[in-house]
C-alpha cells in the first residue's frame, strides 16, 4: 500500500509526554514508518519535547505545540482544541499512553464517528479502575500494548476493555538490527579488549542506579574464578562519571577498575550490542523490553531480569536466560552457565536472531496498525 485514498485514515496522534523513553521511541517510529507509507496526520504534543523536535523535522504542519500540558480531567481548553482538529481533516485519533484520557474521553463521547485507539506501554496504573471506566472507557475502539502479558494484566485490570486490548508487538528495521553489516572488532578495539576475551555489558540508565550496582557486584562474584576471569570482561555503555561517584567507589572497593570498563555513549545501538557476548538486563523496572528484542535481533544472548514480559520474550526465544531482578548473586551464577558452554552461546545467538526476524518486524507492525486503523473506522461508520 503505497498511498491512501480520501476515506483512508487520517490520524490525530496525541502524545505529551516531556521525556524519550522506550514507549516515545516506539511512538516516533511509527509515525516515521505510517508518514512514509502516505498517511495523513497530525500531533498534539509538548512544545520543545523530544517528540516536538524530532516531528517538526518531517514537516511544521504536522505538529500542534502545547505550550502547558492539560488537566488530568476535564479540560475544557484541551476539549476546544479537540473539536477543532476532528472537525477538520482528522477521522481518527490514536493516544499515547493514559495520563491524559481524563481530559480526552469525556469529550469524544458526542462524537461517534471518530475511533479512540489507545497504545499503552507497562506502567499502566490502576487509577480510573472502577466509575470512569463504566462510563468512558467503552468509548475507545482498540487498545494496542506490546505483549500478550501486558494484554492480560491489563483485561484483569480494566475489564470493560477485555475484548478490544490488541498485541501488536514492537518492529525492528533489520536493514538496521542486522548482525552481517557491522565489524564488531572495531568497537571492541575502542574499549581496549582483546579480540579472544568474552564481553559481558550492560546500557547504564540514570534512573536505576541499583541495576549498575548489582552488575558491579556481580561482576566481583563472577570474577574470582581465575579462569573466567582471564578471559571475560565486563562494559557499562553510557556510564556518566558526574553523580555516580558511589558508583565508581563501590568498583574501587572490589578493585575492578582494570575488568570493569565504563564507556561512553555511543550512537549505534546495533553496533554496541552486537560487540557484546553477554547482554545483562539486572531490573525489570529498567525494562519495557525494546533493548532486550534489539539484542536478539543482533544475536546477542542475553541474561535479564525475570518478570511476565520477559518471561515471554526469553522462553519463547530461547536466547538467554532469566535472573531475579537486581539480584547480583543470581546473575553471576547464570553468567557462569552461560559462559561455561561456549557452543551453546553460539546457538543462543542463532535462536535469537532467527526469534526476532519472525516476531518483530517493522513492516508487520506497521501493516497492523494500518489493519486495526481501518477495522476501527469501519465499524464506527456503520
Amino acid at each position: 500500500m503505497d498511498s491512501f485514498q480520501e476515506r483512508d485514515p487520517s490520524v490525530l496522534f496525541i502524545d505529551l509526554s516531556q521525556g524519550f523513553g522506550e514507549d516515545q521511541q516506539l511512538a516516533l517510529e511509527d509515525i516515521y514508518e505510517l508518514n512514509g507509507r502516505g498517511l495523513n496526520w497530525k500531533i498534539i504534543c509538548m512544545k520543545g519535547s523530544p517528540i516536538y523536535d524530532r516531528v517538526i523535522q518531517i514537516g511544521k504542519s504536522h505538529a500542534i505545540g502545547l505550550d502547558s500540558p492539560p488537566a488530568h480531567n476535564l479540560d475544557r481548553g484541551f476539549r476546544d482544541l479537540l473539536d477543532e482538529q476532528l472537525a477538520g481533516n482528522s477521522n481518527l485519533l490514536h493516544i499515547f499512553g493514559s495520563e491524559y484520557l481524563g481530559s480526552i474521553l469525556p469529550w469524544m463521547v458526542r462524537m461517534a464517528k471518530i475511533p479512540i485507539v489507545v497504545s499503552e506501554g507497562p506502567r499502566v496504573g490502576k487509577k480510573w479502575r472502577h466509575i470512569f471506566q463504566s462510563f468512558f472507557y467503552p468509548r475507545i475502539d482498540a487498545m494496542l500494548v506490546p505483549s500478550q502479558a501486558l494484554r492480560k494484566r491489563i483485561q484483569s485490570m480494566r475489564p470493560t476493555l477485555e475484548n478490544k486490548v490488541r498485541v501488536v508487538h514492537p518492529g525492528l528495521d533489520f536493514n538496521i538490527f542486522n548482525p552481517d553489516h557491522f565489524d564488531f572488532t572495531v568497537l571492541r578495539k575502542k574499549w581496549g579488549i582483546e579480540s579472544d576475551y568474552y564481553v559481558v555489558g550492560m546500557i547504564a540508565t540514570q534512573e536505576y542506579k541499583k541495576a549498575q550496582a548489582a552488575f558491579i557486584k556481580a561482576a566481583a562474584s563472577f570474577l574470582r574464578n581465575e579462569e573466567l576471569a582471564t578471559r571475560t570482561k565486563f562494559v557499562i555503555i553510557g556510564f556518566e562519571h558526574n553523580g555516580n561517584e558511589d558508583l565508581i567507589e563501590l568498583i574501587r572497593q572490589f578493585h575492578l577498575q582494570n575488568q570493569i570498563i565504563l564507556a561512553p555513549v555511543e550512537e549505534s545501538i546495533p553496533k554496541v550490542l552486537g560487540s557484546l557476548d553477554v547482554y545483562i538486563i539486572p531490573s525489570s523496572k529498567a525494562m519495557f523490553g525494546l533493548q532486550a528484542i534489539e539484542a536478539l535481533a543482533m544475536g546477542t544472548p542475553i541474561i535479564c531480569a525475570s518478570g511476565p514480559d520477559s518471561s515471554e520474550w526469553i522462553g519463547n526465544s530461547q536466547g538467554g536466560l532469566l535472573m531475579r531482578s537486581g539480584d547480583s548473586f543470581d546473575l553471576q551464577r547464570r553468567l557462569r552457565m552461560i559462559l561455561e558452554d561456549p557452543e551453546e552461546l553460539k546457538v543462543m545467538g542463532k535462536r535469537a536472531v532467527q526469534f526476532a526476524r519472525q516476531n518483530y518486524d517493522r513492516n508487520t507492525r506497521t501493516e497492523k496498525l494500518l489493519e486495526i486503523y481501518k477495522r476501527v473506522l469501519r465499524r464506527r461508520s456503520r
